[in-house]
This record gives C-alpha cells, sequence and structure tokens, in this order.
C-alpha cells in the first residue's frame, strides 16, 4: 500500500509539473488596415500625384511643337496636288514625323510610369515595414486589409428570401468573428511623421544659393 501511494504521488507530482511547463494557449489577435486611406492620405502619395502632374504637364508641353511640325507638313503637302512628286515628298516627310513623334511619346510615357511604378513599390514596402512594427508593438498575430474584411459580418437574419439567405451564407469570410484591432491611423501617422523628418533632412542638407 505505501508503495502504491508513494507511486500514485509521484504521479501527480510529474503531472503537475507538466501542468507547470505546458505553455497557456495564446489568443490570436488579430489587426485591421484600411490600405486605401493609407495611401490617400499618406503625403508621400500626395507628393507623388503632383510629381506625376507636372511630369506630364511637361511631356504635353514639349509634345506640342513636334504636333504642330506634323500639322505644318500636312498643310504644306495639302497645298501641292496629291500624288504629285512634292506632294509624295512633304507626305513621306510628314508620316516619319508622325511615327517618330509616335515613338518618342510612347518611351517619355513609359519613363514616367517606370518612375512612379518604383515610387509606388517603395511606398508600399513601407507600409509593410511599417505595419509590420506595429504589429510587434501591439502583439498582433496577423493584420487583414479592411478590404479583405469588407464585409467584416454579413448579417443573415436580413436575409429577404432562401436563396438570399444562401448567398448571405456563403459570402461570409468569418464563422467567428474576433473584433480586429484597428492600426489604420498608427500606420499613416508613422509614415506620415517618417516621411516629413525624411523631406526636412533632405532641404536641409540642400545648399542654400
Amino acid at each position: 500500500m505505501g508503495t502504491f501511494r508513494t507511486v500514485w504521488v509521484g504521479a501527480l507530482a510529474a503531472l503537475a509539473a507538466m501542468v507547470v511547463v505546458a505553455p497557456a494557449r495564446a489568443d490570436v489577435t488579430i489587426g485591421l488596415v484600411d490600405t486605401v486611406e493609407v495611401m490617400n492620405n499618406y503625403q508621400r502619395t500626395k507628393d507623388a500625384s503632383e510629381d506625376l502632374q507636372v511630369e506630364q504637364a511637361n511631356l504635353k508641353a514639349a509634345s506640342e511643337p513636334k504636333v504642330k511640325r506634323i500639322e505644318e507638313l500636312r498643310l504644306q503637302r495639302d497645298g501641292f496636288n496629291k500624288g504629285s512628286e512634292e506632294w509624295k515628298r512633304l507626305d513621306d516627310q510628314a508620316l516619319k514625323a508622325e511615327v517618330e513623334f509616335a515613338t518618342w511619346l510612347r518611351y517619355e510615357q513609359a519613363k514616367i510610369e517606370r518612375r512612379h511604378r518604383d515610387v509606388m513599390i517603395e511606398m508600399y514596402r513601407e507600409i509593410q515595414d511599417v505595419v509590420k512594427r506595429i504589429a510587434d508593438e501591439k502583439q498582433l498575430h496577423i493584420v487583414f486589409t479592411k478590404a479583405f474584411l469588407s464585409p467584416p459580418q454579413i448579417d443573415i437574419d436580413q436575409a429577404g428570401n432562401l436563396e438570399d439567405l444562401k448567398q448571405r451564407i456563403v459570402a461570409q469570410r468569418i464563422l467567428f468573428p474576433m473584433p480586429p484591432v484597428e492600426i489604420t491611423e498608427d500606420v499613416l501617422k508613422a509614415l506620415n511623421d517618417k516621411y516629413e523628418a525624411s523631406k526636412k533632412a533632405a532641404g536641409a542638407e540642400q545648399p542654400k544659393g
């Protein structure tokens, strides 16, 4: 009996030790970011949009004399009888100018698009970095975009008929919706603060005329 008691007490002690060292279940915490709001209200996005408008305006201004030259060649051509040697010569010049202009325009547009594509990729990576940092600070396990969870919960009680109910059930993204932690404003503030500081630093480094 004494041996049995000793074994039983030992088993209980071992079980207690296992309970103590066993890790507690960690609740999954979810974050939420409205990427549309972040992109629209990030100052770098606004600056990039203004830069794009300026570049497009500059391209339009650079295009105008080229377009005018083509129009002048067409007017000169039309001053001669169609099919005449002079008409053909000017028509060839106009055609060549049109082709050269179209090629130049596509090239310049592609350069502008590439520059702003690179800027957008940089901004997206900045957002990812800031989201990761804030998620770590708030101990979030996963961060969804608002679009992914929109609508966060579909009200099946408001279904109008059987088919509507089926559609609502199928469209449901999460069956047990844990309330996410909204970090959009945190992300936006962090991005704008960092960008504003970088702009000030860049301005301070520029030599004063």
